[in-house]
């Protein structure tokens, strides 16, 4: 490496943000304890569509998402143990910095070559945003190891290397900034509206409903403790929408122009919330009296 370079990338010390595996791997280990307990000790519930579909959905997404991403994290290392790189080195030039919310990825040219990355996508190499508190930025020189659009090493002057604090403290303000921008949408202050108040309605009906609502979990019949906690349950969920419904006309008033859209996006979510509640009504329903009848079946025999 020549002098005055030194390296703040390289895959090979690369350590891999692998929690986007853990969806598969909850809805795996979840549907393993249902099927065993079904199986060994004649569970209830949760329904067999309801394990078959999370076992199906772990292995979709293990190996939609993990199979590839290990299989692009070894081939570069590979590419890098074994030299089977190109190098480029000059000033950065178009500089396109990722927005902190992501949306498009940050872009850099160095000579003729072009790179592009994000911090939201799950893949090998250099993707650290400067809105994330990356180091690139325009003019910067650097000199990169790459294959294809993946940077395997990146080597900045010494004196141009952002400390920690410094990484740290531009992540955190460009965050901030990103939370202004949002508190200042009016979009998003009438969805968030739309959400508590939406939020409020279905916990209310859990409470007025609590014997019925109580049925998305466990069958009946259920004990004293069992109601008991689970009406606990239910008011604190209520109580909690109702305060951040509060909080939030409290620090987003409604004007007059937003209270037309504010009204259909609460009607669009609690249709929503019902669909599911009834589906989920039926669904309990259907299986209950499919029970009873089994019971009938076997007395006659």
């Amino acid at each position: 490496m020549a002098s005055g370079y030194v390296t703040v990338y390289q895959v090979s010390g690369q350590s891999m943000d692998w929690s986007f595996v853990l969806p598969g791997l909850i809805s795996l280990a979840f549907s393993a304890i249902t099927i065993f307990g079904k199986l060994r000790f004649n569970w209830k519930q949760p329904s067999w569509p309801l394990s078959i579909f999370a076992c199906c959905f772990g292995v979709i997404w293990l190996s939609a998402a993990t199979i590839p991403t290990m299989h692009e994290t070894s081939a570069a290392l590979s590419a890098f143990q074994r030299g089977d790189y190109e190098l480029v080195e000059g000033p950065v030039t178009d500089f396109d910095p990722m927005p902190y919310e992501g949306h498009r990825p940050e872009c850099f040219s160095v000579q003729d070559r072009r790179f592009c990355y994000s911090d939201y996508e799950i893949s090998p190499g250099f993707h650290n945003a400067a809105s994330h508190g990356g180091p690139i930025r325009a003019g910067l020189q650097v000199r990169i190891a790459y294959v294809g659009n993946t940077i395997l090493r990146l080597e900045v002057p010494a004196d141009e290397v952002p400390s920690p604090a410094q990484s740290h403290a531009a992540a955190e303000s460009n965050e901030s900034q990103w939370q202004r921008r949002m508190a200042g949408d009016p979009l998003m202050q009438r969805m968030n509206t739309a959400f508590y108040f939406t939020a409020a309605c279905w916990t209310l009906w859990w409470n007025l409903q609590w014997k019925r609502v109580m049925q998305f979990w466990l069958r009946p019949p259920n004990g004293p403790i069992t109601q008991i906690a689970f009406r606990i349950f239910f008011l604190l969920n209520f109580l909690g929408a109702v305060h951040g419904l509060i909080q939030q006309i409290r620090k987003y008033p409604l004007t007059h122009e937003a209270i037309l859209p504010t009204v259909e996006t609460t009607v669009a979510m609690m249709a929503t919330a019902a669909a599911v509640s009834a589906i989920a009504l039926w669904g309990s329903e259907r299986r209950r009296r499919m029970s009873e009848e089994k019971v009938v079946v076997a007395g006659n025999k």
